[in-house]
């Protein structure tokens, strides 16, 4: 008996010490990125009369915080402002799903994007990965665009790089199966297949926006996070709307 006792009183304190642990760790990668913004003078400036967004983003002081930071993802009004990540050749495809911006292991990991993705966003599609955390970061906030008006009042994504920033429009908001988009559609190395990829998607919308214009020509912007169900994903869809 006193054994058995010594065991279950030993398992309870590992147990908090892990939930103790995994907590401590949230934090601090939240603070983490808000120290991020901290020393990279982030800085908003908005006016009144036009709905241009101009965001200083610091991409020395990034490269030297984790040189695989090739952009920086923000959509106004919304907690989504964030660098984005591809792994090097040194790392795995998928390497920043369980791993944060400081290389250490487990969540709640970065936004991302896979190799067969070119990291100018000149390629049809674009895909950026990112978790839905419980605690609100990183792509949480994507399935608040399951509300019509807040589908309708967050339409703006902006994409900074060292090169410069690209505005993209939302279209679509969408449950989706778990399906790797590019591999798919093969990279959409056929043109024709943007139309198609935009048609399956309208189909099945939950909230869309037709007046915006797409065609062979168009770049798009997929941002996937995860769904309840394990096999589903729920994505939020824009196309360029400036070069």
């Amino acid at each position: 008996m006193k054994i058995a006792k010594k065991y279950i009183i030993l398992f309870l304190i590992v147990l908090v010490g892990t939930i103790l642990l995994f907590q401590h760790h949230r934090t601090y990668e939240r603070n983490y990125y808000d120290l991020l913004k901290d020393k990279m003078k982030y800085q908003l400036v908005e006016e009144e009369s036009t709905d241009d967004v101009n965001l200083s983003v610091d991409f020395s002081f990034l490269e030297s915080v984790n040189s695989d930071i090739y952009s920086w993802i923000y959509i106004p009004n919304t907690d989504i402002s964030y660098p984005v990540l591809q792994s090097g050749e040194d790392k795995d495809d998928n390497y920043y799903l369980k791993h944060n911006l400081d290389g250490s292991y487990g969540y709640p990991g970065v936004i991302f994007s896979q190799k067969r993705n070119a990291m100018d966003y000149t390629d049809p599609v674009t895909v950026l990965y990112g978790h839905n955390m419980k605690n609100g970061s990183m792509f949480a906030g994507l399935h608040q665009y399951k509300d019509s008006e807040y589908f309708d009042g967050h339409k703006d994504i902006y994409i900074y790089t060292p090169t410069g920033k690209m505005h993209y429009k939302v279209f679509a908001s969408l449950t989706y199966d778990d399906r790797l988009i590019l591999s798919y559609y093969n990279d959409f190395q056929n043109k024709a297949d943007v139309v198609a990829f935009y048609e399956e998607s309208m189909e099945g919308a939950d909230n869309k926006d037709y007046s915006v214009s797409i065609d062979e020509e168009s770049k798009l912007l997929v941002l996937s996070t995860c769904e309840r169900e394990a096999d589903e994903r729920y994505l939020i869809e824009a196309v360029l709307v400036n070069d």
